[in-house]
C-alpha cells in the first residue's frame, strides 16, 4: 500500500542549501522546503510501502552530509479540497 510523509530535517552549519539540493534529486520526493524555526528543511515524500518509506528515510534522506536529526510525520488523510 503506498503511503506519504513529511519529512523535518535538522542540518549542521551551513549545510542546507546543498542538502536541499540533494533531497530535492531523490526518487519519492513530491517536495522540499526550506523553512525558518525548529527545523530547517520539510520534505514531503512518497513510497510503494512502509519498508520503502523507511529505507527512503534510513538510506537515503539521513545519509546526506549535514543531516542531523529527521522527524518523520506519517500522512493518516488524503488532502482535503480548498475551500
Amino acid at each position: 500500500m503506498a503511503c506519504e510523509a513529511f519529512v523535518l530535517v535538522n542540518v549542521t552549519g551551513d549545510h542546507t542549501k546543498s542538502v536541499y539540493k540533494t533531497i530535492t534529486r531523490m526518487e519519492g520526493v513530491k517536495a522540499a522546503f526550506m523553512v525558518t524555526g525548529v527545523y530547517d528543511l520539510i520534505v514531503h515524500i512518497t513510497a510503494k510501502d512502509m519498508n520503502h518509506l523507511g529505507d527512503m528515510i534510513l538510506s537515503n534522506i539521513r545519509a546526506v552530509d549535514g543531516v542531523t536529526q529527521t522527524m518523520t510525520c506519517l500522512v493518516l488523510s488524503p488532502p482535503s479540497a480548498p475551500g
